[in-house]
């Protein structure tokens, strides 16, 4: 016999408004609220390019990177006032997050230079994939800085660790793309 699961669906949000990490609701509207949106947006956009690619090295970069900004989307999901129930590297950014995407992407460009101009993507399914997820994490990386000088407390760790994620997935989509001829963006 099967275990009855509880159903998805809570009802606590029809009043438009959603829970914290730790307790309090805020509203659906909230800053927060399409802050990480923005970043669950940019873990699906991931998933669409861990699918298209068969280089499993890529998939493992990709995995990596949707789990951290998972981290992320916790850190700013928090209670403010409930910070110091947050686990490092399972709901709380911490600065070694940030350096292990450095090295990767040091390690990545030692690999494979970068051209030194703007490609326009598509190369391949898998590139143009990771170049959506990079657009839509700058998206969230500007409502972060725009939430924060609005006086939401949004801790610097965040913020630095959505500008490298986004740095890591240009660079994981030119790998992506090899030696495909990406256009310049200029002549």
């Amino acid at each position: 016999m099967q275990s009855e699961q509880p159903p998805i669906y809570t009802k606590t949000g029809d009043d438009g408004t959603t829970g914290l990490l730790f307790g309090g609701r805020v509203s659906k509207a909230s800053p927060l609220i399409a802050i990480f949106g923005t970043v669950d947006e940019t873990v699906a956009a991931l998933g669409l390019a861990r699918a298209a690619t068969t280089d499993q090295q890529l998939r493992a970069a990709i995995i990596d990177c949707q789990r951290g900004l998972f981290v992320a989307a916790a850190d700013l999901a928090a209670n403010p006032h409930a910070r110091e129930r947050l686990t490092p590297g399972v709901s709380l950014v911490t600065p070694e997050m940030i350096g292990t995407l450095e090295r990767t992407i040091d390690h990545l460009v030692a690999q494979h230079p970068l051209r030194p101009a703007f490609v326009v993507p598509g190369a391949a399914l898998d590139s143009a994939a990771l170049d959506l997820a990079r657009t839509v994490l700058r998206r969230a990386e500007r409502l972060i800085v725009a939430a924060r000088e609005a006086g939401t407390p949004i801790e610097a760790h965040v913020l630095a660790y959505v500008n490298r994620a986004s740095d890591l997935l240009y660079v994981l989509a030119r790998w992506a793309a090899g030696e495909d001829d990406e256009p310049l963006s200029h002549e």
